[in-house]
């Protein structure tokens, strides 16, 4: 039905402007008593007597030929606050003129009802009201980009009129209004991740993804649900190892559970993530710092080893023993590593971050026994 009745209003504004050219020598302009019916919006939508900024309209009526001007004036607005309408005459009839709504904050305009103004050229004049309905916003860009935790950051975009709210990571922030497509808010006090802005309007809301500068590049080496350099379908166990298992719930999703049962055939054992590509770009092992989130699922003594492998095959370790049960995250720079497999093997200086392309989990033999060494969200932190 809608469709119908939009290309009704299409065939008949054309066919009418043929007749209208070929019958214009006819009419008697004194005669004239210029009427509007109805203004129908050309959009996705059939909208009657209104529309949204830039739509096409078609006001429909009777001699409306020879119009002069039209104008738009919100009716909350100062009385001077009037906007005029650019369209073509040609494009006009005795029972129609096409135009497009008109939207220019420097002269006034507003959303809301309009009392549109249509002056023919011997100075008949029609009135008839019109709504403006305001479209949703929209997010452009973020300056800056990476913006860092209490840092003021300007959000560019559309349609910033009658905002409600803006949120970051969920929760509402204070904002300033610079214009109706500028909008400034300060990065939250100790944000240390990059989170949806949502910026909500009268008209409906919009987010976009603003990436934060917490001083560090993060490179994730698994997080055991797909994620990461070396995800958990390329990570096998050796030695001495017991089982190495996936296990889904934990406080992030998915995680490793390594055990050693007792077995000391080979006096070693590990799981390790596959050797690719180097992972860091920082080279400073003193500022690079490696992050593991572990548990020992009960097995209080269990004395975890992490190995990090270099391109050269030297692998660096560093010791850590559960004292306590629980999820718990392990953070040390990579200058806390000893080489030659030996956590206190500090004299043979420091392994180079930009050489490491893999990751160890290992268990003391002379901990707990059994031991259980659950594990996620392996990645190093480079600071920059």
């Amino acid at each position: 039905m809608k469709f119908k009745y939009k290309m009704n209003n299409i065939i008949s504004a054309v066919v009418v402007l043929m007749v209208s050219v070929l019958s214009y020598s006819c009419d008697d302009d004194s005669s004239l008593s210029p009427v509007v019916d109805v203004m129908v919006s050309e959009d996705t939508d059939l909208n009657i007597n209104s529309g949204l900024p830039n739509d096409l309209i078609i006001a429909e009526g009777n001699d409306l030929q020879n119009v002069k001007t039209v104008t738009f004036k919100a009716l909350s607005a100062p009385e001077e606050s009037i906007v005029d309408v650019v369209f073509n005459p040609v494009l006009n009839s005795n029972l129609a003129i096409m135009f497009k709504v008109p939207f220019d904050e420097t002269k006034g305009s507003e959303f809301g009802t309009q009392l549109v103004t249509i002056t023919n050229k011997d100075g008949a004049v029609i009135t008839h009201d019109f709504t403006i309905i305001q479209p949703e916003p929209t997010i452009g860009v973020f300056s800056p980009e990476r913006p860092k935790a209490n840092e003021t950051v300007s959000i560019s975009g559309e349609w910033f009129q009658n905002v409600v709210s803006v949120s970051f990571a969920g929760s509402q922030v204070e904002f300033t209004m610079v214009s109706s497509t500028e909008i400034s808010m300060v990065v939250p006090d100790g944000t240390v991740l990059g989170a949806d802005v949502t910026i909500v309007t009268a008209a409906g809301e919009v987010s976009a993804f603003l990436d934060v500068d917490i001083g560090y590049n993060v490179y994730l080496v698994a997080d055991f649900d797909g994620g990461g350099l070396r995800p958990s379908n390329n990570w096998v166990a050796y030695g001495d190892a017991g089982s190495l298992d996936y296990i889904t719930g934990g406080p992030t999703g998915t995680f490793a559970e390594f055990k050693w049962l007792g077995d000391t055939s080979n006096g070693y054992n590990g799981c390790q993530s596959d050797a690719a590509e180097t992972m860091v770009v920082e080279s400073n092992p003193e500022t690079v710092r490696f992050l593991i989130d572990v548990n020992c699922n009960g097995a209080i003594g269990t004395v975890a080893e992490f190995l990090l492998v270099d391109r050269d095959g030297g692998n660096w370790a560093f010791r850590h023993t559960f004292t306590e049960d629980g999820w718990q995250t392990v953070e040390t720079p990579v200058s806390a590593f000893g080489a030659s497999y030996d956590p206190d093997n500090q004299s043979s200086g420091d392994v180079d971050p930009t050489q490491i392309n893999q990751v160890k989990v290992t268990i003391a033999e002379w901990g707990a026994n059994p031991s259980t060494v659950q594990f996620d969200n392996i990645r190093f932190h480079g600071y920059y």
